[in-house]
C-alpha cells in the first residue's frame, strides 16, 4: 500500500500515465511535459503566493520530491519517465518570486521546460553526479532522489533568471 502511495504522488497523481493510455505504446513520451503543466495549473490555482509562504512552499516541494523520487519504484526503472514529482519542484522553481499572473507563470512554463528538455548548462552533469557514489551511501542520504531532483531544479533556476530579465526590461 505505501508504494502505491509513494508512486502515485511521483506519478503527479498518475499524470504521468496518460501518455502511454491514450498513445498505446510503451514510452512515456510527453509525461514530463504533463507534469509540468500540473504544476503550472496548480501554481494557478494556489497563488498568488506572499514570500514566507512560497518560501516554505518550495522548500517543501523540494524536500518532498527528493524523498518521493527516492521511494519511486516503477519496475526497478531508477529515473523513470513515469516520475513527474521532479518536473513540478523545477516549475515551481522556475516561478519562484517572480509576480504573479497567467503570463509570467505561462512564461515560467515555457522557459522551464525549454532548459529541462535541452539540459544546458550543466544540467546534463547533475542528472548523474550521485552515480560515483556506492549504493549504501546513495540510499543513505537520498542521493538518488536528489540526483532525479537536481536537474529539474537547475533547470527551473535558469528559467527564473531569464524570467526575471524578462520582467526587467519589460518584456512580461
Amino acid at each position: 500500500m505505501k508504494q502505491k502511495v509513494i508512486n502515485f504522488f511521483a506519478s503527479g497523481a498518475c499524470i504521468s500515465y496518460l501518455p502511454t493510455a491514450i498513445l498505446k505504446n510503451k514510452k512515456n513520451t510527453g509525461a514530463g511535459l504533463l507534469g509540468s503543466f500540473e504544476a503550472f495549473l496548480i501554481y494557478l490555482f494556489l497563488g498568488p503566493f506572499n514570500t514566507w509562504q512560497y518560501i516554505f512552499l518550495l522548500i517543501g516541494i523540494i524536500l518532498f520530491s527528493v524523498y518521493i523520487a527516492q521511494k519511486a519504484d516503477f519496475n526497478g526503472v531508477e529515473d523513470d519517465p513515469k516520475i513527474v514529482i521532479d518536473e513540478i519542484a523545477g516549475f515551481f522553481t522556475a516561478a519562484a518570486f517572480v509576480p504573479f499572473s497567467f503570463n509570467t507563470a505561462l512564461a515560467a512554463l515555457i522557459l522551464f521546460r525549454i532548459f529541462d528538455t535541452t539540459k544546458i548548462l550543466f544540467i546534463k552533469k547533475a542528472e548523474n553526479f550521485a552515480s560515483k557514489f556506492p549504493q549504501e551511501t546513495r540510499k543513505k542520504y537520498c542521493l538518488k532522489g536528489v540526483e532525479i531532483v537536481l536537474d529539474d531544479i537547475l533547470a527551473g533556476l535558469y528559467a527564473n533568471i531569464v524570467l526575471w530579465v524578462l520582467i526587467l526590461l519589460k518584456v512580461l
